[in-house]
């Protein structure tokens, strides 16, 4: 045991070793090959003149890799600074985003969390996003060459599954984004409690249900320590309702979103229970989505049955848990409080830090399991449950009309997006202690045998689509969240069943959807297209 965790120790220190790459010698010419094929001489923009690219992140994940990339970069292009511009938080993000956009886009960040902007912006809108021209399609990227990976096309480093992913998150006929790393939701546990209370991991949905009651009745107050990551579990649930109805959100021919080249496999659809990745490469339509959501509204018989079944296991998450300190639910696990954890990939990183961090006498083993499925499922619900594996580190470019500038753009983001330059960003991420959000897309990234140990226990046997939209869970607006987290608090705690919750949220839901209806210029017939309201 000393000897495993010496070995995450090394981990986090940053010794990210390098597995099954090539040797000493072959490494080394393959960065002269980068150097020389970037050489400002080759570039498609005037190397004489002096220009500056701001990237814009989040504090703390990635930023000491993206800080290193930067240095790099400038080294091999001198004529072009690049700043990192650290926001603090999600929120100071958000503000961010909408008081640069607010002004002359041409001063805006140039390479930005495309989640968060668009969110800012638009609501969640990527086509309100690309119409009104805030973001660029990297599409036509993806056929052009990447000099810093020996010439090969910007595309050869990706599953094309996962850029069908990026094309779906993105509306499906534009890409914002380009695939950087996955994120995974899992539940940790603490081994040595489970170990010293005879408790054995559950494998169905109702042996988690009754495992949360023993540990209860062993004096454990919140035997699941949880966040507001929890929404995921509820939309795994939502997953198994949902998808056997997928074929009425896609993109459809005679839609004026239809495109041939990226929709084929919408045609003809049904979801086939023996093949939990059949919907992998599906576009959805965000019209037809609307449209369902403005009939049926969110408190339907189906949305019923799924909160019911979710509060089986949310009653045992901590009071106010949707909007619980994630660094507190976190303590209360490392701490003992809590046997497990409900959280994301994207904090693996830090839970084996602080537990390194303890005295030798507090530190204990823990590991993940998945989204457990039912044994019986409730009516109207499927049995196998799929978890949450979805993009992580969503960056987009800012749509610019300097053409100069942005073929410097293009350059970095490609760089980052390199198997030595997301190699790099990696390890210097480890390195200074930064956090990871989970497992790199990107070929030829490679991580320690240990730390890849644990992110491999994120990946689901089938990945759930996003149906927060019509599951209703935080469609509200931001006047109405005090409302809607109240309403959620009273269910999990059983003040209030299921069916009285969504009674409740049906008019915030309506608001929220008539606001992002207006916004998008949708009327509600897919056959037509819709124009953007200013």
């Amino acid at each position: 045991m000393k000897r495993y965790k010496k070995v995450i120790s090394l981990v986090l220190a940053g010794s990210m070793l390098l597995t099954g790459m090539l040797s000493g010698c072959g490494k080394e010419e393959k960065k002269e090959e980068s150097k020389s094929t970037a050489a400002s001489s080759d570039v498609a923009w005037d190397s004489s003149k002096k220009d500056e690219i701001i990237l814009t992140v989040i504090n703390n994940y990635y930023t000491a890799g993206q800080k290193k990339a930067a240095e790099e970069y400038m080294k091999l292009h001198p004529e072009t600074k690049v700043v990192v511009d650290v926001v603090s938080d999600n929120d100071s993000y958000m503000t961010k985003m909408k008081t640069s956009f607010s002004g002359n886009q041409e001063e805006a960040s140039d390479i930005v969390h495309g989640n968060f902007l668009v969110n800012a912006l638009t609501g969640s809108s990527w086509n309100l996003a690309f119409e009104k021209g805030y973001v660029m399609d990297l599409t036509p990227m993806l056929d052009e060459e990447n000099p810093y990976n020996a010439g090969k096309l910007v595309r050869d480093v990706f599953e094309e599954s996962d850029l069908a992913i990026a094309l779906n998150k993105t509306g499906g006929s534009k890409m914002g984004i380009l695939p950087f790393d996955k994120i995974g939701v899992a539940f940790f546990y603490n081994k040595d409690i489970f170990d010293k209370e005879g408790i054995e991991i559950p494998e169905t949905f109702e042996e988690l249900e009754k495992i949360c009651k023993e540990f209860r009745d062993k004096g454990y107050k919140y035997p699941v320590s949880a966040g507001l990551e929890s929404s995921w579990f509820l939309n795994a649930i939502a997953d198994t309702g949902y998808r056997t109805m997928e074929e009425t959100f896609l993109v459809q021919p005679g839609d004026a979103a239809w495109d041939e080249s990226t929709m084929k496999d919408n045609e003809n659809f049904k979801f086939d229970e023996t093949n939990l990745a059949c919907d992998k490469n599906l576009v959805n339509s965000d019209e037809r989505i609307m449209a369902y959501k403005k009939e049926n509204g969110v408190n339907t018989e189906l949305n019923q049955t799924i909160y019911t079944a979710f509060g089986k296991i949310a009653k045992y998450f901590p009071d106010n848990w949707v909007q619980a300190d994630t660094n507190q639910i976190i303590t209360d696990f490392e701490m003992g409080n809590s046997p497990m954890l409900l959280q994301g990939s994207f904090n693996a990183g830090k839970v084996l830090s602080d537990i390194n961090m303890l005295p030798e006498d507090q530190q204990f083993e823990w590991a993940t399991f998945q989204f457990p499925s039912f044994e019986k499922a409730p009516e109207g619900l499927q049995s196998t449950m799929r978890g949450l594996y979805v993009l992580g580190n969503e960056m987009a470019i800012v749509q610019k009309e300097d053409k100069d500038h942005t073929e410097r753009v293009k350059d970095f983001y490609k760089y980052m997006y390199s198997p030595s330059g997301a190699q790099m960003i990696y390890e210097e991420t480890l390195t200074n202690g930064n956090y990871i959000q989970g497992p790199s897309v990107i070929a030829g990234v490679t991580l320690d045998e240990a730390l890849q140990e644990k992110l491999d226990g994120f990946v689901p046997e089938g990945t759930s689509r996003d149906w927060d939209n019509l599951d209703g869970f935080t469609r509200v607006t931001e006047a109405n969240k005090p409302k809607f987290y109240d309403l959620i608090n009273q269910f999990s705690v059983e003040k209030i069943t299921a069916e009285e919750m969504l009674e409740q949220l049906q008019p915030l839901y309506d608001e929220y959807n008539e606001e992002a209806i207006k916004a998008a210029g949708y009327d509600l017939d897919p056959a037509t297209a819709d124009n953007a309201k200013e």
